[in-house]
């Protein structure tokens, strides 16, 4: 009975041995399985991350580019406003007697003396004001063009990636 008895004792503990392994084996698999995923799990969230990082670079960089660009825009605005004062400037100028025009432009005031019909012809182009006028244009717009290009290269430089 002794010997039964260790026997059932015997084969109760082998039977616990062998329940215990796959208890074991299953919790080993559970544990690889989940540092498995937590691996995979820390892989994406690195990749996030670069992802954020570099998109985070990508919107600064943007910003920077519309910062400038909106600075050279309102540039190129205050130089056509200038360009308008300049041109503004030469016509009181002009008006004033403060400046003279060139001969070229002054040839309606020396044909004033001649015949009738000469001064008549002289007189159809508008007289001293609309040369006055028409002089302030073209300063206006000598000096929105020299800003327009001076804007325009400013703006290549800045989207070439050059210095401004």
């Amino acid at each position: 009975m002794i010997i039964r008895t260790l026997l059932a004792i015997t084969l109760l503990l082998a039977g616990i041995v062998v329940w215990q392994r796959g208890s074991v084996a299953v919790a080993h698999r559970q544990a690889d399985n989940a540092a498995t995923a937590r691996a995979a799990a820390e892989g994406e969230r690195d990749a996030a991350r670069a992802e954020l990082t570099q998109a985070n670079r990508i919107i600064a960089t943007e910003r920077a580019s519309t910062a400038a660009a909106n600075a050279l825009a309102a540039q190129y605005e205050q130089e056509k406003a200038d360009a308008q004062a300049a041109s503004d400037r030469v016509v009181a100028d002009l008006r004033a007697g403060n400046q003279r025009l060139h001969d070229r432009w002054q040839a309606a005031l020396a044909t004033a003396g001649l015949s009738a019909t000469a001064a008549a012809a002289a007189g159809a182009d508008g007289g001293p004001a609309d040369r006055y006028e028409s002089a302030g244009r073209i300063v206006r717009a000598a000096e929105e063009c020299a800003a327009q290009v001076k804007g325009l290269q400013a703006f290549a430089r800045l989207c070439s990636g050059g210095a401004r």
